[in-house]
């Protein structure tokens, strides 16, 4: 190892040799500092780095949350929308025919309205005068009800209870008497009626009586309930910067043994 300085007593003894240690020692140490205060500043770059690489992910990290937000409504309104298509395809009301008393007080009031038969949309005027509810008479203090229907002739059709004759004990019973719509027709809503002092008559006795109950209640149209709006916007640009590249390879040379242990 003739590039070394040898380190021991005669060495140390002779001026010059004292000076050639001292010489390779500071070299050495020199290079020591060198790669020493290299690796200094890249940790403090590796700690900018990393600070920014744990900011980028606290970021991703909410932002995954915010999404997970806006997927979820997009998802409830997407599936709503198929739902309502699905109807739509089928035989419903598109939009409420808004059932009400007549112009006519004994008949019931139906507004302009759009309904669909086996994915055919088709539209009805509005009947101000009001359809006929048929002719039942409900016994006093009992609960009659009457369906209307329309099919694609755009006829509407007054559908009684099957049991008004003899009444109901509640309005929903009487409603649960009603049967389905027809094959090829659609429920544009349907009407209960009670009289508290004598028979209730459909067709005769006016909707506005006094001492009668009388309700109305109109399909809703199939996009009428569509689900909301998705409120929720999904995070904006990332504010986070993008973290710095790491540093190079290091400059400093590898620190070459200038002294050794000698006898």
């Amino acid at each position: 190892m003739a590039d070394k300085q040898t380190i021991n007593l005669d060495n140390i003894k002779n001026p010059e040799g004292l000076r050639k240690i001292l010489e390779a020692m500071y070299t050495e140490v020199t290079a020591l500092r060198t790669l020493a205060n290299e690796l200094r500043t890249d940790h403090a770059t590796f700690k900018t780095q990393s600070d920014a690489v744990e900011t980028l992910i606290e970021e991703l990290d909410d932002d995954h949350a915010t999404f997970v937000t806006v997927v979820g409504a997009i998802k409830t309104l997407v599936n709503d929308i198929k739902s309502k298509l699905d109807a739509f395809v089928a035989n419903g009301m598109l939009s409420s025919a808004a059932l009400a008393i007549g112009s006519t007080p004994q008949n019931v009031y139906t507004g302009l309205c759009m309904y669909t038969v086996a994915g055919v949309v088709y539209t009805k005027a509005a009947v101000a005068a009001g359809t006929a509810p048929g002719d039942d008479v409900i016994p006093q203090s009992k609960y009659g009800a009457v369906a209307f229907d329309i099919g694609v002739d755009g006829t509407i059709d007054a559908i009684k209870a099957s049991n008004n004759a003899t009444g109901y004990d509640s309005s929903a019973l009487a409603v649960a008497g009603l049967p389905a719509a027809a094959a090829g027709h659609v429920r544009m809503g349907y009407v209960t009626a009670m009289k508290s002092d004598g028979d209730f008559t459909f067709g005769t006795t006016s909707l506005a009586d006094g001492t009668s109950t009388v309700a109305y209640t109109s399909s809703a149209g199939v996009m009428a309930s569509l689900g909301a709006a998705v409120s929720s916007s999904p995070p904006a640009t990332l504010t986070a910067s993008k973290p710095a590249s790491a540093p190079a390879t290091l400059t400093a040379p590898a620190v070459t043994q200038k002294c050794q242990s000698g006898r």
